[in-house]
């Protein structure tokens, strides 16, 4: 789907996440032989010039900066005449750090986003348009991953990783409190998330996220009840259906607000964190990427199941957040061949193996990646949703990030008492619609 508005919202077998293919459909690891994917710079490509190439990305793990340290210096000794300088931006500070970074006239030379962040740059001219430079690429790469790198006819940025997120569910507390299986429906749910909660003894039964990026639980709970954000061509608010509606109630009013089962808004992500890795937490909203780097090595006694985002209404879905992370290069760059020479490096299927597959468990994009032979078997349950077409993501669009802020606002003061669903989904619409403009 190339064309001037594109939007991936559902993410279905036929789109992005093919991914379920990961488990059994990919052929081996291949070195895609005769086919025009870059291979890992040989020694000295960067000739007798020397570059510095500022690099940025948020983390994918608690070690972000240990994690990449091998692998960065792999490519610096196979090219001496390039300097790599890594600096780890942590997610919170993603918007605000790379805006100032463009406005002053100092951005990364090489940087990661996903994909709900670099339509506002494209816009602005700050991302470097790589069609020219990455075309023969894209045979390589799963049809759909590519295809979310393409905006208005361009192609921005190469497919690194994608990511699934889900209700990790804490058995041990589960059975605990007597409960003998996850839910399957949102009654069970409710009720587990009510029994699992014991103020006294310091136990909850749901965490739901309350931080600024929330959208990424916000969006599937709509598509549960059958709602999307935004219309198919960008021009209006949708969620304020009678089915956004019931998801906002049944999560935020009823579970969250009227049965206190979730832990507080104002405790800090911090406190979230101790609380659910010390095994005090009943459901908690999850990255695959923490299943083995948090959970197996912090909580590694908790027994663990993993379920979506379940259906509420007859026109929703069992729902799970999925989406697309690309390398991108600034504009100011474009005459850095060091920085070329690096992207080059990230796009190997070297990296997709070392970095995105054994360091931080998530998802290739290359299409002849195979999947490892010790993946987690909840990891493994959370990509077989993609092929059931679970999978929920961004729509493309430099409004985005301005809707889902408006979401999340509204979702924290449902969370608090202070708006009902409809109060606050109406205030999305009036909010949002007025900039929409289908760009």
């Amino acid at each position: 789907m190339l064309n001037e508005k594109r939007q991936i919202s559902h993410i279905s077998r036929r789109s992005f996440l093919r991914l379920s293919a990961t488990l059994g459909t990919f052929a081996g690891l291949t070195a895609l032989a005769g086919c025009a994917a870059p291979s890992a710079p040989a020694e000295g490509e960067a000739g007798a010039d020397t570059w510095d190439v500022l690099y940025w990305k948020p983390p994918h793990s608690a070690k972000a900066a240990e994690v990449w340290e091998p692998l960065l210096q792999r490519f610096m000794d196979a090219n001496p005449g390039i300097t790599v300088d890594h600096q780890v931006i942590p997610w919170g500070n993603v918007d605000e750090q790379f805006t100032a970074a463009f406005a002053g006239g100092s951005p990364p030379d090489v940087f990661y986003l996903p994909d709900e962040w670099y339509p506002k740059y494209v816009q602005q001219g700050q991302i470097l348009d790589l069609t020219d430079r990455i075309i023969d690429w894209e045979e390589n790469y799963l049809e759909s991953a590519w295809e979310i790198a393409t905006y208005k006819g361009s192609t921005w940025g190469s497919p690194f990783l994608g990511v699934v997120q889900g209700w990790l569910c804490n058995m041990t507390l589960f059975r605990e409190k007597g409960l003998d299986s996850v839910p399957t429906n949102w009654e069970e749910f409710r009720q587990a998330a009510q029994v699992m909660t014991d103020l006294d003894a310091g136990t909850y039964g749901i965490n739901v996220p309350a931080s600024s990026t929330n959208w990424v639980t916000m969006i599937p709970l709509l598509a549960a009840g059958g709602a999307r954000l935004l219309s198919d061509d960008l021009t209006e608010v949708t969620a304020n259906t009678e089915g956004g509606r019931a998801a906002f109630e049944a999560l935020l009013e009823n579970i969250t607000y009227a049965d206190q089962s979730s832990i507080p808004v104002g405790f800090t992500g911090d406190q979230r964190r101790d609380l659910s890795l010390g095994g005090q937490v009943g459901m908690i909203w999850q990255e695959n990427s923490a299943i083995k780097a948090q959970w197996r090595t912090t909580a590694p006694d908790l027994e663990l199941d993993i379920i979506p985002m379940l259906q509420l209404t007859d026109e929703g879905q069992n729902a799970a957040w999925a989406n697309v992370g690309f390398m991108f290069m600034a504009s100011s760059s474009a005459s850095n061949d060091g920085a070329f020479t690096f992207l080059e490096y990230l796009s190997t299927d070297e990296i997709q193996v070392d970095y995105v597959q054994k360091s931080v468990d998530l998802l290739p994009l290359k299409k002849d990646i195979a999947p490892l032979d010790d993946i987690d078997p909840i990891v493994a349950e959370m990509v077989s949703w993609l092929g059931k077409g679970y999978g929920v993501g961004t729509q493309i669009s430099i409004r985005w990030r301005d809707a889902t802020n408006s979401l999340v606002q509204e979702s924290h003061a449902v969370m608090s008492g202070i708006k009902t669903s409809a109060e606050a989904l109406a205030d999305v619409e009036a909010t949002v619609n007025p900039i929409l403009d289908g760009e």
